[in-house]
């Protein structure tokens, strides 16, 4: 993982070039900076661009790191009526139920808000499980999204390929790879921060190099993820955090 001095920090950053760039494009996340450029663009001009830009980087890391630190208290068990909040990509969203008169029961985030949409028919007593229902079906499509996306931006990096990937309700575990290169997910990483995400995915990544707990192992990691022990540590004290 390269390193480039800002003021006071040192900020973690990748180049991928892409034949599709036409522009440099700088994005924020658990890798730090990760910078797509044109092929034809040199390293020095990248450098000189992210320099360029130092203010805006630190601003945005900082801001990213915070916020993936700050999680807030959530119910042991939901009613799943308005008010309540939902967490998603590590931001909380409060849920709005509505009523309608025909169609089926469905689920959208707009405008900060969770909205459920729920036939009036529906006996009141069998609500909870028509919403509760819908939304798990809602996280797990964008799960398989997010994570598909990511797991071809490392698995790219890290130089492996993945077999087979399927997204699981598992209770203790957040991912799993097999021997064959069989990777499974948990659907509810997705209410966590994008940096555990990112963890979750390059940790199952590198296990298909090192199908152990080595240092070799946690070397590949930190190749990818650098602050990683700051990952494990959210996991394990937020985990039971990430629930409907």
């Amino acid at each position: 993982m390269l390193k480039l001095k800002i003021g006071p920090e040192l900020v973690p950053y990748s180049i991928r070039r892409s034949r599709r760039a036409k522009y440099v494009s700088l994005s924020i996340g658990a890798v730090g900076v990760e910078v797509v450029a044109p092929f034809t663009m040199i390293d020095s001009e990248i450098i000189s661009l992210i320099e360029k830009e130092q203010k805006w980087i630190i601003n945005k890391y900082e801001s990213y790191r915070q916020r993936f630190r700050q999680m807030p208290d959530m119910p042991v068990e939901r009613e799943f009526v308005s008010g309540e909040k939902l967490l998603f990509m590590g931001q909380n969203y409060p849920l709005k139920v509505l009523e309608h008169k025909s169609g089926l029961t469905n689920v959208n985030l707009t405008e900060g808000l969770f909205l459920v949409a729920i036939n009036v028919d529906i006996p009141l007593d069998k609500r909870r499980e028509e919403i509760l229902g819908k939304l798990k079906q809602w996280y797990i499509r964008r799960a398989k999204e997010l994570i598909t996306e990511r797991l071809e931006l490392f698995s790219d990096k890290i130089g492996v390929k993945v077999n087979t990937v399927r997204f699981k309700n598992q209770k203790t575990r957040w991912g799993s790879c097999s021997q064959k290169g069989n990777l499974n997910f948990n659907w509810k990483l997705i209410m966590a921060p994008m940096c555990i995400v990112d963890y979750v995915v390059v940790h199952e990544l590198c296990h298909i190099k090192q199908m152990n707990h080595s240092q070799e192992f946690w070397r590949l990691v930190e190749n990818q993820i650098y602050d990683y022990k700051e990952m494990r540590k959210w996991l394990k004290e937020n985990g039971r955090q990430l629930n409907l």
